[in-house]
């Protein structure tokens, strides 16, 4: 069987078929399978990540968790498929809309969002001390941001307690309340953001959306792809293997071959090779399955550029520009040169603004149908009208700048934050609607750091730095960014041969159940278990006291303007620009920007290795066997990322069901 990531539905999908010929999507079948599934996941998600140290199933492109529990729902359908009939089973644009709630219900629970939110609102009171400063802060901040009553925070830190009583119930009232609402309406203004761009990046410009091509196999109808057994081949490899290492962890007699644990290959090394350090190596069977999805000229640019920049570093600290043990695998020595942190956000706001700017013919058309309302027949082919979704974007932006102005901040300091970050997510949605990068870490890339490294922290009042750590919880971590689901999940509907109608409302709907659930489970699991103690995991803990933290270092040490980012960023950008302008002369040129920017950031630095695999296996299988050879060997390459992802996320489950810490599919 030849599975293709583009089939002829989905071609006919996407160039617009009628609306007679859509499938029916049943709404109570999907609506009776997705509520418990959203409970259970946010519960999965909360005791997995936030409590033991097995895998982590929001922290890559594809959530893994969601891909196991389609997955399983897959298996059913077939099921029932044979058992009752066609009709009685699922069609395939009612399991992606399932799969798209699935996701919408991470993104709001994952890392990055929910996962540090709890602790964000409650560390610098509980944590406050003489050395920290902290509790000179708390006259600076609203009552939203709490609680502050010892007895309430005794139980959250300490454990041997419950979340379900009035007193602690009602202290947390207030906070949750007002973010809960900033979050819902800040899904809401990417959701709308989406679809005004779906169109651009879908039909006009075709980009493949390689995060989906696994998802679209395993729903499509019947599920043939589960008939052919190179799938099975490539599932076998990383569900031996991670079985292994994680009986290993239970029984250390059990030999193990941890070979996608990232090892510093680099560590120890003299003077000046320690410039190199760190240099993880791992190879992941999802790895290389992903990176079989992607174009083979951005492959190697993948693995090209994060050589380049070890050579830079290298070559800096030869000539005494850089110091051989400053780097850090953070940040990579961002005062440094060849200040790598500096380019990345040159690198993706320019790629950002280079996405509305090649697009600036079709936003000015798309706004000036909002103006005067969308051609009989069209809106009902879009997930909403232009009008709607124009009207929503700036109104939930706005509303969310409102948020900051209605307690004391400059009004331009949201309009600044939240261009950076929209900005940033669009550079990301861009590049999973391109390539099929397995997890998407921007570390060191936010607003915040931009704004008070570029502009200097002399220049912010007290209460603007307050207000940019404020905003700096859901914007450290974009892993489970909103904004890259909310789009597959219309252009996975489209291509099911599903209507978009209602899915907007669908997502919201999901995202706000997925809200509730995952604070009651966040909460119960930190007053059972204790933030401050070691039952839980601390790195989720101590991102929450990142934002208070940064405050701190900008009122007690304000710096002047750094010229040096802005120089960083100059660079950064100019090569994005160089490289994209390189690709639009010359069809053969074989380096892309996509390379370069994700490798300023963290995103690439555990998966090098497999780019380069996987450029290998499909240059090798394009030269000597052509697209027909690769297109019969793509069940393969779907089979490492199925295989990885439902191994892993069994062994999540034992962890969390065992109270145990198992080896991680993706670990340091």
């Amino acid at each position: 069987m030849s599975t293709q990531i583009q089939t002829q539905n989905a071609e006919q999908a996407e160039s617009g078929n009628s609306e007679s010929v859509l499938k029916t999507v049943r709404w109570l079948p999907v609506a009776l399978v997705a509520l418990p599934l959203i409970a259970l996941n946010t519960g999965w998600i909360a005791n997995s990540e936030m409590k033991t140290g097995v895998t982590e199933i929001t922290i890559s492109t594809l959530f893994l968790g969601v891909t196991f529990l389609l997955f399983l729902i897959t298996l059913i359908n077939l099921l029932v498929r044979r058992l009752a009939g066609v009709r009685a089973a699922l069609n395939q644009a009612e399991l992606m809309l399932l799969y798209s709630l699935l996701s919408i219900s991470s993104v709001v629970a994952g890392v990055g969002n929910m996962g540090f939110f709890l602790p964000f609102l409650s560390n610098p009171f509980y944590y406050d001390n003489n050395n920290n400063g902290w509790r000179e802060l708390w006259h600076l901040l609203p009552s939203y941001i709490g609680p502050r009553d010892p007895a309430v925070l005794k139980g959250f830190y300490q454990g041997n307690s419950t979340f379900f009583q009035p007193h602690i119930m009602q202290a947390w009232a207030l906070p949750l309340s007002v973010w809960g609402a900033f979050f819902l309406v800040l899904l809401w203004t990417t959701l709308c953001l989406a679809v005004i761009v779906r169109r651009r990046w879908a039909e006009e410009e075709h980009l493949p959306f390689p995060v989906i091509a696994l998802p679209l196999e395993m729903t499509r109808e019947g599920a043939p792809i589960y008939r052919n057994k190179l799938l099975w081949i490539g599932f076998a490899f990383p569900f031996l293997s991670h079985s292994i290492n994680s009986l290993a962890s239970i029984y250390p007699s059990v030999p193990s071959f941890p070979i996608n644990s990232a090892r510093d290959m680099t560590g120890g090394l003299p003077f000046p090779l320690n410039a190199l350090d760190p240099m993880f190596g791992g190879i992941h069977a999802a790895g290389i399955g992903f990176g079989y999805l992607i174009n083979t000229d951005v492959l190697f640019s993948l693995w090209f550029f994060y050589f380049v920049r070890k050579a830079f570093n290298f070559w800096a600290v030869t000539e005494d520009w850089r110091n051989s043990a400053g780097g850090g695998q953070f940040g990579d020595g961002a005062a440094q040169f060849p200040y790598t942190s500096y380019q990345a956000w040159g690198a993706w706001l320019a790629l950002g603004l280079a996405v509305l700017w090649q697009g600036r013919s079709y936003f000015q058309s798309y706004f000036q149908r909002a103006l005067r309302g969308d051609p009989e027949g069209q809106e009902r082919a879009e997930p909403m009208s232009a009008r709607m979704a124009v009207l929503g974007f700036l109104g939930g932006f706005l509303a969310l700048c409102a948020f900051v102005w209605s307690s004391g901040g400059s009004f331009w300091l949201p309009l600044a934050f939240l261009g950076i970050y929209v900005v940033i997510l669009l550079a990301l949605s861009r590049l999973q609607a391109e390539t099929a990068v397995l997890s998407p870490y921007l570390a060191w890339i936010d607003p915040q750091s931009i704004l008070t490294t570029v502009g200097g922290t002399t220049n912010f009042g007290i209460m603007d730095k307050v207000h940019l750590g404020m905003l700096s919880w859901f914007n450290s971590d974009y892993r489970a960014a909103s904004l890259p689901h909310q789009l597959q999940a219309f252009v996975g509907q489209k291509r099911a041969g599903g209507s978009m109608r209602g899915v907007p409302a669908a997502l919201m709907v999901a995202a706000l159940i997925a809200l509730v659930f995952a604070l009651l489970w966040d909460l119960q699991l930190y007053y059972v278990n204790g933030a401050a103690t070691g039952h839980v995991n601390q790195w989720r803990v101590s991102e929450g006291s990142a934002p208070w933290e940064s405050v701190q270092k900008w009122l007690q040490h304000p710096k002047a303007p750094d010229h040096s980012a802005v120089f960083g960023m100059i660079a950064g950008a100019a090569m994005t620009g160089a490289l994209a302008l390189m690709r639009a002369r010359f069809v053969s040129f074989p380096l892309s920007p996509t390379g370069y920017v994700l490798n300023t950031s963290w995103a690439n630095d555990l998966f090098w290795l497999d780019m380069l695999i996987a450029w290998a296996c499909k240059s090798l299988l394009l030269r000597y066997g052509g697209i027909k050879v690769y297109r019969q060997m793509l069940p393969l390459f779907l089979g490492l990322i199925l295989g990885d992802f439902v191994t892993g996320s069994i062994w999540s489950l034992v962890g969390v069901a065992l109270h145990l810490n198992l080896f991680r599919t993706f670990s340091t």
